[in-house]
């Protein structure tokens, strides 16, 4: 009997260990309790901007029921980026599916749960580096730390778009994934340096490279991770076996290395730059402006994770000028000097302070795509849903280690949360409304072009047509080369019944001569397009058939806008052109299928049964080559034609 008792694990190790458990539950609870409180004022607010085109008006993604066809469909219904997004994508159709159609506060409610995951994932990931460093105190307090950070993390009113935003599911999902592999990549490696190696160990890298993949087809950021991963390699475990032994065998493998990672980095570039230089068509800047812009936008990140002013906050920010040089504005030489100063600094104190080092590094890694050449606009909150992790892993590193068990510490810690908490949540109960939302967001950023816009719209669903008005010439001041707005004015006009001024149309028309056509354009064609057969855009009919006719000169060979100008024509009843513009649109793009419908419609409505079968069975042949299978619809017109037989 006292052998077995001395065998016994003593009970203060039993309570040590409970003790513990407690205290990570209640980190748990106190971190999702707080994120959900914060945010719970924001679900009610609408569907907006880039949510209609991605997911409202994506057809593919309203299942109602799960099978390999409907899986199928919305895995490949993205547009957005050069991998589609998928695993995104089924996630919103799955939030169709068990919400019962497009209800914006469960779309909302989804995101704040992924939120609260990626703040738990925050704090294991953070544990896990603070463990790292051979440090005592920090060892010790690391607990603490983590949580504290990662609570700060959650509340953050920079990542409010990631969350109430609800397309910015792509960005979180990346951020759940990437952290994962991060995490998943850091267990294995911790247990490769152990002396026995067991089955665990491959079976963690391959979880660590799957949950990649994952984030990739979440978001293409995600492309970053092996990056990231890298710098903490070269931070953290800079002398640890077996990675670092091939780089210390000899100066020639040191060379060899050195000159095969500068070839690839160089031929990584010049494809990058290659593959970003036709979307600048589109967009009214260069890639040398947005390269230059970049740099001012960068700080000014760092000034909202640092000193967040709520006033400072918005959904757009395209009220930032864009660099034209160096010197032009004078804060672009500036920015680039203080970034590359903060760079060296991280890297002189990588030995003093690794974690200081691997924060700023995972900063500016985790902005390499959006925030450099890429044909992207110039800046959104979102994008430092990831890299601003790194920024408070660098705060966190730089308190020092005797104080943290201080009360001065835990004091100025629970202050900072409370001031960003606030915040959040004075921005999740503007986020709550679309009036409020939009006045909200005006007040903050009177010269954004796009939040005048947004200020138009909301005034023009409340039913004042002063505001929405007054507004929208606003943003047609604010950015003199967008036609958008200009059509967008011409709508209000028409629907409140107003004269539309001759000048106006001229305005429209020049601009739409002189300047890109941007994704803005284009969306604003196919929703006013939508209109025209509707009492209160009649009188658009005649102007928007000139307005498409301008774009066709310049875009002769694009199915979209001929698609676009048949439509018109059958607005305005003149179904001849029409089916000529839908044959053209039909020849440009034959696996573009919205052409061959409204054909076929057309035929059967003028009863014309035989050509009509034939359109259909063309649909039919087309339809099992296209990306985006149209099944349903293709039942549909064969039912009608069997009615009309």
């Amino acid at each position: 009997m006292e052998q077995k008792a001395a065998n016994q694990p003593p009970f203060f190790m039993k309570q040590n260990k409970n003790t513990r458990l407690s205290k990570l539950l209640l980190t748990i609870c106190a971190i999702s309790f707080s994120t959900i409180a914060i945010y719970l004022p924001g679900i009610d607010g609408p569907f907006i901007f880039d949510d209609l085109s991605n997911i409202t008006n994506n057809t593919f993604l309203r299942i109602t029921e799960i099978n390999t066809s409907s899986i199928t469909h919305s895995l490949n219904s993205g547009h957005a980026g050069p991998l589609k997004r998928p695993v995104a994508m089924l996630s919103f159709a799955l939030n169709y599916y068990f919400a019962g159609g497009y209800i914006a506060s469960a779309f909302k409610i989804t995101n704040i749960v992924i939120h609260c995951i990626n703040a738990l994932l925050v704090f294991t990931l953070f544990a896990l580096l603070f463990k790292q460093i051979n440090s005592p105190h920090l060892k010790k307090y690391f607990g603490g730390v983590a949580s504290s950070t990662a609570l700060i993390w959650a509340i953050h009113p920079i990542n409010l778009t990631s969350v109430l935003y609800v397309v910015q599911r792509m960005t979180s999902l990346s951020t759940l994934f990437s952290l994962a592999s991060i995490i998943l990549y850091l267990l294995a490696r911790n247990r490769s340096l152990q002396k026995t190696l067991c089955w665990r160990t491959p079976c963690l890298f391959f979880a660590s490279f799957s949950s990649l993949i994952l984030a990739l087809f979440s978001k293409e950021n995600a492309a970053l991770i092996p990056l990231i991963i890298l710098l903490i390699e070269l931070t953290l475990y800079s002398g640890s076996k077996p990675w670092c032994n091939f780089i210390k065998q000899t100066k020639a493998s040191q060379i060899t290395l050195l000159i095969l990672t500068a070839i690839i980095a160089i031929f990584s570039l010049l494809w990058a730059v290659d593959y970003a230089q036709p979307g600048f068509n589109s967009r009214p800047f260069t890639m040398m402006e947005r390269l230059l812009t970049e740099a001012r936008v960068l700080c000014f990140y760092l000034s909202l994770i640092l000193v967040p002013r709520i006033d400072g906050f918005g959904l757009f920010h395209d009220d930032i000028a864009l660099s034209s040089s160096l010197l032009e504005p004078f804060t672009t030489i500036t920015s680039i000097i203080f970034i590359t100063g903060l760079l060296a600094t991280s890297l002189y104190y990588r030995e003093k302070n690794p974690l200081f080092s691997l924060g700023i590094g995972w900063f500016f890694i985790g902005h390499l795509l959006e925030s450099t050449f890429f044909p992207l606009e110039i800046a959104h909150e979102h994008r430092n849903n990831l890299p601003s992790i790194g920024i408070l892993l660098a705060l966190a590193s730089l308190i020092p280690a005797s104080t943290l068990n201080s009360k001065k510490i835990l004091t100025s810690l629970l202050f900072i949360s409370l001031i960003l908490g606030s915040t959040t949540w004075l921005r999740s109960k503007q986020w709550g409304n679309y009036q409020s939302l939009a006045y909200y967001e005006a007040a903050h950023h009177p010269n954004s072009p796009a939040t005048q816009a947004l200020l138009s719209n909301a005034a023009n669903q409340a039913g004042d047509i002063e505001v929405a008005t007054q507004a929208i010439k606003r943003a047609m001041e604010l950015e003199p080369k967008e036609t958008a707005y200009a059509m967008h004015y011409q709508n209000i006009l028409a629907i409140y019944a107003k004269p539309i001024p001759i000048e106006l149309q001229q305005e429209t028309l020049r601009r739409l001569k002189a300047n890109r056509l941007t994704p803005s354009t284009q969306l604003a064609l196919d929703q006013i397009v939508g209109c025209l057969k509707r009492k209160p855009c009649a009188s658009l009919k005649n102007n928007y058939l000139e307005w498409i006719n301008a774009v066709i000169e310049k875009e002769p060979n694009k199915a979209i806008y001929l698609y676009m100008r048949g439509r018109a024509y059958r607005a305005i009843n003149n179904e001849l052109a029409a089916l000529n513009d839908y044959q053209k649109a039909h020849e440009v793009s034959p696996t573009f299928l919205h052409p061959l419908f409204e054909i076929a419609n057309i035929l059967l409505k003028a009863g014309q049964i035989d050509r009509a079968e034939e359109i259909i069975l063309l649909i039919d042949s087309a339809n099992k080559k296209a990306t985006f299978r149209r099944d349903k619809e293709i039942k549909k017109l064969r039912e009608l034609l069997s009615r009309i037989k």
